[in-house]
């Protein structure tokens, strides 16, 4: 694995525009987005409520595996996981990702509004 950073980001604001990335858009794993529960709206991938809320996908852990398995077989140093806006989903799963491969994350969009 080749992976050095793996960096959250809002499609609204435009996907990344390096051919030398990977990126993986985090809402056909996980349709449902946070940001429709006005519970949820003005909280962050970093809010345990949101974090949550996601885990109760159906088959969470089926794409989360997905997701792991695409960034350690990719080639790339930057791997980009995005959602809608780059608040919610996409900041979780970078977060347990980059967990679970022991890779930096950052989040390109989450002070945007």
């Amino acid at each position: 694995m080749k992976v050095k950073r793996i960096i959250s980001f809002g499609v609204k604001y435009g996907r990344p525009s390096s051919t030398r990335a990977l990126v993986i858009d985090v809402r056909g794993f996980f349709p449902r987005n946070p940001y429709n529960n006005k519970k949820l709206r003005n909280l962050s991938g970093m809010d345990a409520p949101v974090q949550v809320s996601i885990a109760k996908a159906p088959n969470f852990s089926l794409g989360v595996s997905r997701i792991v398995e695409k960034i350690a077989a990719s080639n790339y140093e930057t791997v980009y996981l995005g959602c809608t806006g780059g608040h919610h989903r996409s900041v979780y799963l970078s977060i347990l990702v980059g967990d679970i491969l022991g890779i930096p994350v950052s989040h390109r969009d989450i002070g945007r509004k």
